[in-house]
């Protein structure tokens, strides 16, 4: 469902500095009490009238998750081998110059069967002046 779809469900649209005004179609309305608004791949609905969202969608025969329009994408989280360099990493910068605390710090992960690609890729980033850690994976977490 896209701001369009909504807007054409509702009545007494009204344009209101980023969004629109309507009445609101899930109570006795006589003048425009719902806000709408979009952005960041959400469509936000507020009735000043006191109605519930879930009231307002199922008067405008939506879902609520049709307000929704990016889907959450699974988070994976990184290997422990990886957060535990992390955290060893954020103790590590308390030591560096305040320029050097600024940059980013690039995390090489070895798992033994790609050592010598490894150790290529890192002397290329420390070449090119990047602040690296090397970590190699021996179980595989």
């Amino acid at each position: 469902m896209n701001v369009e779809g909504i807007r054409d469900r509702l009545q007494g649209v009204k344009r209101n500095g980023g969004g629109w005004m309507a009445r609101c179609p899930a109570h006795e309305d006589r003048s425009p009490s719902l806000s709408i608004h979009e952005g960041n791949g959400k469509i936000l609905l507020h009735c000043f009238g006191g109605c519930s969202i879930e009231t307002v969608c199922a008067a405008l025969e939506i879902k609520v998750s049709e307000l929704f329009s990016k889907r959450h994408e699974i988070h994976k989280p990184e290997p422990r081998i990886v957060r535990e360099t992390q955290k060893k990493i954020t103790g590590l910068r308390s030591r560096l110059t305040p320029n050097d605390r600024e940059r980013a710090v690039t995390v090489v992960l070895a798992d033994g069967t790609n050592l010598d690609a490894t150790i290529a890729r890192a002397l290329a980033l420390a070449v090119e002046g990047e602040l690296l850690q090397v970590v190699l994976d021996g179980d595989g977490q």
